[in-house]
């Protein structure tokens, strides 16, 4: 989907949340589209043309993405609270504008979430070792279904091989 059409489809409600949002803290948005060309970078390079599926290396974007962000963040911003919010809000909004189906959207929430946790130990890591860090969780990723509970997994998810 072209950025164009993405607009033209967007509800006023979130077009004026995505706007506040990049107007109040413009530094964070500098920095939210700092990772995400960074996360798009790496991803591509380490999963190339698959990571747009809901597999694995889905989740090793979503993740990826939300660590990003929050570091990024956190070289304007030292109040780690305040970098997590804006990083759920931002990315938590990316998820409605985006049309996907209710447990791919719960998958990469689920992703999401935990890179902002896990960002709380990789906060002062490089990125090969962030990288890393996320290699090694994607071992213990589970593949769920429209069946499994969610908040009861501690680890990245995915839908498909």
């Amino acid at each position: 989907m072209s950025l164009w059409v993405l607009i033209k489809n967007l509800k006023f409600q979130y077009l004026i949340s995505l706007i506040l949002l990049f107007f109040r803290h413009p530094f964070f948005s500098y920095s939210f589209f700092s990772a995400t060309f960074l996360t798009l970078k790496v991803t591509q390079n380490k999963f190339p043309n698959i990571h747009g599926n809901h597999n694995k290396a889905n989740a090793f974007r979503h993740c990826l993405w939300n660590v990003l962000i929050a570091k990024k963040c956190y070289r304007f911003h030292n109040k780690i609270n305040e970098v997590l919010d804006w990083t759920k809000k931002i990315t938590d909004l990316h998820e409605d504008l985006n049309p996907n189906e209710v447990l791919a959207k719960q998958m990469d929430l689920k992703n999401n979430a935990l890179g902002r946790e896990w960002f709380l130990v990789l906060k002062n890591k490089n990125l090969k070792q962030i990288e890393s860090f996320l290699i090694d969780k994607l071992v213990f990723a589970v593949k769920i279904n429209s069946n499994s509970d969610l908040h009861k997994i501690n680890n990245l998810v995915f839908l498909e091989d």
